[in-house]
């Protein structure tokens, strides 16, 4: 079947937890200082209506027929406070998976180009992201999609 890009449904809470489940295992996977095991669903049914609701928020599946094979996060960022900023609407890119049997197939540049559609549909000015420094497959693919590094952010442990 083909796969379509489309607004999820709150009665796909199940599969998108599946999906969250999958980019959060990579997570704790790679940054085991920072992300960890929890009880209970990837994202509560709650979180997952919330972001349905928007407007400024939405999450959306490449489906292929019921089977959903892949999920993208959109959030608002704020605006900035400080009075020297440029006025800009941002659209976060919070989260982006393609389930691991379904990569590589072009699923990934589907979703982003449905997240910057629906980014400019709601009168934003940039997309953002953030990308841990171990996943260079992602920065990777972030680049060829047209993304650039704008600052990078730094820890250290107290």
């Amino acid at each position: 079947m083909t796969v379509t890009v489309r607004p999820a449904r709150l009665d796909e809470h199940a599969a998108l937890c599946g999906l969250f489940d999958e980019l959060d295992a990579f997570h704790r996977a790679t940054r085991p200082d920072l992300f960890r095991p929890f009880d209970g669903p990837a994202r509560s049914r709650e979180q997952v209506e919330k972001w349905l609701a928007g407007p400024d928020s939405t999450v959306l599946v490449a489906a292929d027929g019921a089977d959903l094979v892949g999920l993208a996060l959109l959030l608002p960022r704020p605006a900035p406070t400080f009075a020297g900023a440029v006025p800009r609407k941002v659209v976060v890119l919070d989260n982006l998976v393609v389930r691991a049997d379904r990569r590589d197939g072009g699923i990934g540049r589907q979703l982003v180009d449905a997240a910057m559609d629906w980014a400019r549909d709601q009168g934003a000015s940039h997309v953002e992201l953030g990308v841990h420094a171990v996943n260079r497959h992602a920065l990777r693919f972030y680049q060829r999609h047209g993304f650039s590094v704008s600052v990078n952010w730094m820890m250290r442990v107290a």
